[in-house]
């Protein structure tokens, strides 16, 4: 036989449908905002991991100084295959951008295959296909005409590298750039016809693939290490011990034929004079036989000199079996000699950001909305807890008749959990159907619009079913089967009395001596403190997504206004070497140009161990790095002293990004720099550190650019908008996004104090129907409950505004943490005030609901069940 108690089921859900209404949409909302995330992340990164065997993508690359020899080539471990991937870098110019610049590659056919987007690749000299991502930024579409190297090309194609699923130009960027920065791909003709310098780039996949990224790690130390050795030495070794012990015999037996060279010299130089003084000696055969005392003099000093020279002839010839074995030696190395070459850069898979960037972020969005998710379906379960309590309360003679009629607690506990559950199965139902379609594009756009990601297609998420069904439905019934149960301990008799009070004090609390309204508004505070609890959570809940869409672009704002007034220079030229091909020093016209030297080191530990850290070498009374720098001292930027909380007196521990060797420092100081994370030392000081020649120096800072340096000798140049990238990449991905998300935190706003204050409302609804009957006006009882409730919704808006700030730097140092670089989050007092002010307009609106509900609120309520 059907339950009678189940019938009150629909007639409860017709007379609070707007409660239950405005539960299912804030539900239905943040599970299909998670299931879309979730659903969109499975469905990419299954296309990302697959894109590994797709599009044959490299497991790690490294550049070289000049173009391998094929006996270098053949001197490679044997454990990678290697493939040619050289690439120009050269400005490209659109109708969106003229101020671009970008990496061409010819087309790529055994590794790092492209995705072809839209379009096709290219198949004569005069077409190109771009980076999809890159053409959305600047407006360029399939058929457009681009101007790259100062040459026109048709654009035919709209492709995803998946190399270069991120744009970073320099895989030390702190934030990729898709509008300054393009890949693209060209026929082998055109290529070959651009004009720009040759990168030497060469990707690998190992013949094994590793099973994990730790294997990766520890195949990558030992591959760098060996590439640096081979690449040194021509090919002739790739142990690093046998390459330091051949370095210095190298330099002994170097350093040993100069003396041999310089003896046997002085040697010959001395038989000449002493044959030019027999040939006077001869000359004078009168004299010698006439007795002159000096010529007889020089005869036995001659003797004697001869004699010293052949005994010096006689010990530099007992060296002649060590002379033969520097002259092997040296032999031995002269057919690597051709070989040599140099390591400058390498980067395995799982550290390059270009690669891995995206997936980590996919990664760590789905983790934030996790706990996002879980946060706001506690904070629902503690409301729908709060109304069922509260319903319990209204109801507890109708409990009480219940209970003495023979129904279980159990029973009674399944029926007022039933509506929760019900609530929230519908909007896991609806939320899913909502992720798995709309929502679920919306994410994919989001992600569409920051990276240049291969194709893919929607799979099912059994995580996604987990997490925004199965948690949120365990949440809603722990909490509320807590507060239920804990109701229903006590006895029908308690029930029927609607005695619910666990507590045996019976005295009231005593009030200050206030006026008698300011007394009751302070009781209504007391009697509702639970509800105005959850209304605190519930504020500061939408607070925190307010100061992220307030405190995102603040932040942005921020970072460009200081950081063209930090720059060190408006341009940092970096040459390939600081003597040209004749061996004379590099020099320039520009009277803005400041020598200086600059190499970067990784750290050993702190936050984020491998992290790329820049050493400058400055000269004495810089104009741009306006500081004393200390003798055999560094200073570090501001940011590297925030990140890796370093001060004055500690010593760093940085060691070369190819090779074991370490170099340590004494901070003696912090330079208010953000641009990036950085040291500064004296040239002088760089120079002996890093065993340069005294004179040295990599490249200039100026504030012109340099129009008196040949192209060929310069090895790249780093300008404002290179700092600028991440504000401009940052802004352009997110920034309209921030006001969607501030409108819909207004809307959440608006729902939650909804929600809550009408609980708090028809709560008291007994109470405001009584002092109706002794006469009080709507607008004085308005003024003890919709004022209290507002200074309380002012108070909670200004405190969680400020923990809010305070949680989201917590949570953007944690992000910021693992990655590299560094950026400070800013929300000003004006972005405050904002913050305060949405939530406050959210707080009107729902205030003429609730006046509205306390007007209809009738008299007859006060004189219901009293006995």
């Amino acid at each position: 036989m059907r339950d009678p108690i189940n019938k009150r089921i629909l007639r409860d859900l017709a007379k609070e449908w707007k409660r239950y209404l405005v539960l299912f949409l804030l539900m239905s909302f943040m599970i299909g905002a998670a299931s879309g995330m979730f659903v969109a992340n499975g469905s990419m990164l299954k296309a990302f991991d697959g894109s590994y065997d797709k599009y044959k993508t490299e497991d790690g690359h490294f550049i070289l100084k000049d173009k391998a020899t094929e006996d270098l080539l053949q001197a490679m471990p044997e454990n990678i295959s290697i493939y040619e991937q050289f690439y120009k870098e050269v400005p490209e110019v659109s109708d969106g951008n003229d101020d671009a610049m970008v990496r061409v590659f010819k087309i790529r056919k055994d590794l790092n295959i492209a995705c072809e987007n839209e379009g096709r690749l290219p198949e004569n000299d005069s077409e190109i296909a771009i980076d999809r991502m890159h053409a959305n930024n600047n407006g360029i579409e399939i058929g457009d005409t681009v101007s790259v190297g100062g040459k026109d090309f048709t654009v035919v194609g709209l492709i995803a590298l998946p190399d270069y699923s991120t744009l970073f130009k320099k895989n030390s960027d702190i934030m990729f750039n898709a509008i300054d920065f393009d890949v693209a791909l060209m026929t082998d003709g055109a290529w070959e016809d651009l004009r720009g310098n040759i990168n030497y780039e060469y990707s690998f996949r190992y013949d094994n693939v590793p099973a994990s990224e730790r294997e990766q790690k520890e195949l990558g130390d030992v591959l760098v290490e060996k590439l640096a050795v081979i690449a040194a030495t021509g090919g002739y070794t790739d142990n690093k011990d046998e390459a330091e012990a051949l370095a210095d015999n190298v330099d002994n037996w170097t350093a040993f034929l100069e003396d041999v060279q310089s003896r046997s010299d002085d040697l010959e130089a001395r038989g000449e004079e002493l044959a030019q003084r027999q040939a006077a000696l001869e000359a004078s055969s009168d004299l010698l036989m006439a007795g002159d005392p000096d010529t007889l003099a020089e005869a036995a000093s001659l003797e004697e000199d001869a004699a010293a020279l052949q005994a010096d002839i006689d010990d530099l010839s007992s060296l002649q079996s060590e002379i033969d074995e520097a002259v092997e030696g040296l032999e031995e190395l002269e057919p690597y000699a051709d070989n040599e070459n140099e390591l400058t850069d390498f980067v395995p898979a799982y550290a390059n950001q270009a690669i891995s960037f995206a997936p980590e972020d996919f990664g760590s969005d789905v983790a934030m909305m996790g706990v996002l998710v879980y946060v706001f379906i506690a904070v629902l379960a503690f409301v729908f807890a709060i109304t069922t309590s509260n319903t319990i309360t209204n109801e507890a003679a109708v409990i009480g008749t219940l209970r003495a009629t023979g129904y279980t607690r159990g029973e009674l506990i399944r029926y007022y959990m039933l509506m929760p559950i019900i609530v929230t199965i519908l909007s896991a139902v609806v939320g899913n159907i909502l992720g798995y379609t709309c929502l679920k594009d919306v994410v994919v756009s989001m992600y569409y619009n920051s990276y240049s990601l291969v194709t893919y297609e929607t799979v099912w998420n059994a995580e996604a079913f987990v997490n925004t069904t199965l948690i949120p439905l365990v949440l809603m019934a722990a909490v509320n089967y807590i507060v239920i149960a804990r109701k229903m301990r006590l006895s029908p008799l308690k029930f029927l009395r609607k005695d619910l009070s666990t507590s045996k004090r019976k005295k009231a609390i005593r009030l200050p001596r206030f006026k008698f309204l300011n007394r009751f508004r302070l009781r209504i505070l007391l009697q509702n403190i639970g509800g105005y609890i959850v209304l605190f959570f519930g504020i500061s809940f939408v607070m925190l997504l307010l100061a992220f869409a307030i405190g995102l672009p603040e932040t942005l704002d921020h970072y460009k206004k200081t950081m063209t007034e930090e720059l060190i220079s408006d341009y940092q030229y970096i040459l390939k070497d600081y003597k040209d091909g004749d061996g004379n020093e590099i020099t320039t016209e520009e009277e803005s140009a400041e020598k200086y030297s600059v190499t970067t080191l990784v750290t050993t530990d702190g936050v984020n161990v491998g992290e790329n850290i820049t050493v400058y070498g400055i000269e004495d009374g810089s104009r741009y790095i306006k500081a004393d720098i200390p003798e055999d001292g560094v200073l570090i930027s501001s940011s590297y002293a925030t990140k890796f909380l370093l001060k004055e007196g500690d010593v760093l521990t940085l060691k070369d990004k190819y090779s074991d060797k370490t170099y340590e420092m004494r901070v003696d100081g912090v330079y208010d720099y953000n641009g990036s994370l950085s040291v500064f030392m004296r040239n002088s000081d760089f120079n002996e550190m890093f065993d340069l020649e005294e004179e040295s120096f990599t490249g200039f800072l100026t504030s012109g650019e340099i129009t008196d340096i040949d192209e060929e000798q310069i090895y790249s140049v780093i300008t404002v908008d290179d700092i600028m990238a991440l504000s401009i990449q940052l802004d352009h991905s997110m920034g309209g996004y921030m006001d969607y998300l501030a409108v819909a935190c207004l809307l959440m706003g608006v729902l939650v104090i909804y929600l809550l204050t009408k609980i708090i409302i028809e709560k008291n609804a007994g109470s405001i129907s009584m002092v109706k009957v002794l006469g009080y006006e709507n607008r004085e009882i308005n003024s003890l409950y919709v004022n209290l409730t507002t200074v309380l919704v002012i108070i909670f808006a200004l405190i969680s505004a400020l923990l809010s700030v305070f949680g989201l730097s917590a949570i953007f140092r944690l992000i910021m943490s693992s990655m590299s670089g560094w950026l400070d989050i800013y929300v000003s007092p004006l972005g405050i005030l904002k913050m305060t002010a949405i939530l406050f307009i959210s707080y009107l609106i729902v205030s003429f609901f609730d006046i509205q509900r306390i007007k209809k609120i009738p008299l007859t309520d006060a004189l219901k069940n009293v006995e």
